[in-house]
């Protein structure tokens, strides 16, 4: 009996055993299932990240190309208009007409960066072009196998690529038919450059291609991809392309490209690059991540950027991921030895705990009476600030009443003389009304209509200004704002001799504000201004509005004598004037800078380097759609 303790003890350590075993197998299955998750994860992301980076680069480079073939597209149907080139048409034996033809068509050429310019006769036969004193020119070679020749005759604009027949240069050729007398007595084609379309579209991470309509590659910042099929090409379309002689009789092969299905990615098998036996190096197979659009030209233009960095960012990956693993082990141990020491300080913590709530508790009732004490300094700050803002919304109230007095003396002088008029114009009508003239009856009518309009306007204004706005902030028409504010003060600039220049501006211009605040604003400034040019010769007061999308700015500078220096940088604080002794109270401006405040705008004020000061008066923009909602 004695061995059974021991084989007990031999059991337990190997269920044990098969038990670190269990969990060994299970970490290995899970950290590997992680590792391959993070392979197929961060595969597919930088796929992704590769397309958008290739689909934002092809956006550029269609714009580019199509931009360009914009420019030269329209240069044929202008040069097919150019009396020079009726005439060398009309008397092509006339050396004269046509040297002038082809000077001119050189001169063109140099503007415009054309490969050529010239013009063929309905034979195909080119009697003029831009390189007519080159060994290369075009003059009496026949090009009447191109098709843009045939597709001018029909009477529309040509376009073909093709390798050039003489020059050997790649180019996109557009044509136009010339007419002369309704009929056509020829063609005019522009052949454009496309080599530095090549040099513009070089990057370090991608490669570009742009293919015909028959899936050839004529343009390629890869120079060994040029005149290859990009797609695998019949024989037969091979053999069609080469006679045509629209790649100049070049062997058009194949490029070997595979397709990754359902991934944007095209694998390119190794390759040659050089042109001679010794300059030729051997390439390994390349990925590249796809992206391609189709243009109106006919051309498909691809961005194939370079798949090289899947593989390392890849790798990266697995390695922070199988770090962060390896990291998670280690803490899964620590946190097993910890638990151990954790146990040994339960007594001690228990011990601690019982204190530590002890003392949270005195802390405790002391932070509920600094709660309740803060509580109250909250609630008589709160009682303070609606106090304040009363006794701002009355300081405002004041201070227009006070302008309305300071203006009482203009103003019934502009009530009283249109009563004068009234009076004068009903007598007159009486008058005319007795002696029976009935149209001059009419007319002092017609004037005291008028005289009564002018009065309801005074009165309309004097009402709005003085009463008690009690809406928020909302769309207001700015130079409404102003206009009223000018109208209020008229008879005292007649009276102080100043002429006020508003900028003409845009009427539909709404700011954030109240519209009989906005005013009382402009009240303040423009009584302040007509004060500062009391005692100068010149008296303008120049108001202008300046606006972007968020921002309307009004300024206002007069020819006074400008501000203080000494006071300029508190002219918007309280009791602060210039002005002599019972002039001013030093209120206006304080109050002008808290309703400006309010909108949540800002003014300022400098001196003018012409002379007098300049307040600039800067409001939110607000769109008039939400001024009709209000």
């Amino acid at each position: 009996m004695a061995g059974l303790p021991a084989l007990a003890y031999a059991g337990s350590m190997i269920g044990i055993r098969y038990f670190r075993a269990a969990v060994f197998l299970l970490a290995a299955l899970a950290v590997g299932g992680l590792l391959y998750g993070t392979y197929r994860y961060a595969y597919e992301q930088i796929v992704a990240e590769l397309h958008e980076r290739a689909k934002s680069r092809l956006k550029i480079v269609v714009a580019n190309l199509q931009g360009e073939l914009d420019k030269y597209s329209f240069q044929p149907k202008l040069l097919a208009r150019e009396p020079y080139v009726h005439d060398a048409l009309a008397h092509p034996l006339n050396r004269r007409l046509v040297d002038r033809a082809n000077t001119a068509l050189a001169q063109v050429n140099g503007v415009t960066g054309a490969l050529a310019t010239y013009l063929m006769d309905r034979s195909g036969t080119t009697i003029a072009s831009s390189n007519w004193a080159l060994e290369t020119s075009f003059v009496g070679k026949n090009f009447s196998f191109r098709p843009y020749f045939h597709q001018a005759l029909e009477g529309r604009l040509g376009r073909f690529f093709a390798l050039g027949t003489t020059s050997g240069e790649r180019g996109y050729y557009f044509s136009f038919p010339v007419r002369i007398a309704g009929e056509i007595k020829g063609v005019v084609v522009v052949k454009m450059a496309v080599t530095l379309l090549e040099q513009t579209w070089q990057s370090e991470a991608d490669e570009f291609v742009a293919l015909d309509e028959n899936g050839i590659i004529f343009l390629s910042t890869e120079p060994s991809w040029v005149f290859k099929a990009f797609h695998p090409l019949e024989e037969a379309k091979r053999n069609a392309l080469e006679e045509g002689r629209q790649y100049a009789g070049r062997r058009l092969n194949n490029l070997e490209i595979t397709h990754v299905s359902g991934q944007p990615l095209v694998r390119l098998a190794g390759s040659t690059l050089g042109e001679t036996e010794d300059d030729r190096v051997a390439t390994a197979p390349t990925s590249y991540v796809l992206a391609s659009k189709t243009i109106p030209a006919g051309w498909k233009v691809m961005v194939l950027a370079n798949a090289g960095e899947i593989g390392p960012r890849v790798r990266l990956a697995l390695l922070v991921v199988g770090f962060m693993a390896f990291s998670a082990v280690l803490v899964v141990v620590n946190i097993v030895q910890r638990r151990r020491r954790l146990t040994e300080r339960m007594a001690m913590e228990e011990q601690a705990r019982a204190q530590l709530e002890a003392t949270v508790a005195d802390r405790t009732r002391d932070l509920s009476e600094a709660v309740e004490r803060l509580s109250d300094e909250v609630a008589e700050r709160q009682r303070t600030e609606d106090h304040l803002c009363k006794t701002q919304e009355e300081l405002i109230q004041a201070s227009k009443l006070a302008a309305l007095g300071n203006l009482s003396a203009g103003l019934s002088h502009e009530l009283n003389q249109p009563l004068t008029a009234i009076r004068n114009y009903s007598e007159n009508a009486r008058v005319y009304l007795d002696r029976g003239n009935a149209d001059m009856a009419l007319s002092n009518l017609g004037r005291i209509a008028e005289m009564s309009d002018r009065m309801a306007r005074i009165i309309k204004n004097l009402r709005t200004f003085a009463r008690n706005e009690t809406v928020g902030v909302r769309p207001t028409r700015l130079l409404f704002a102003i206009r009223n504010a000018i109208a209020l003060l008229e008879a005292e600039i007649e009276k102080a001799g100043v002429t006020v220049v508003l900028e003409q501006g845009d009427e539909t211009i709404a700011v954030k504000g109240g519209e009989v605040r906005l005013q009382q604003v402009f009240v303040n400034l423009i009584s302040n201004a007509l004060d500062a040019m009391a005692n100068v010769p010149e008296r303008r007061l120049f108001i202008a509005v300046v606006a972007d999308e968020q921002i309307a700015e009004v300024k206002l500078r007069d020819t006074g004598t400008g501000v203080d220096p000494s006071v300029i940088d508190r002219v918007f604080d309280p009791f602060v004037t210039t002005k002599d002794v019972g002039k001013g109270t030093g209120l206006g401006l304080s109050i002008t800078f808290g309703i400006i405040k309010q909108f949540g705008g800002t003014i300022s004020v400098q001196n003018s380097d012409e002379g007098g000061a300049e307040f600039k008066v800067r409001l939110l923009r607000a769109e008039r759609h939400q001024e009709a909602a209000e």
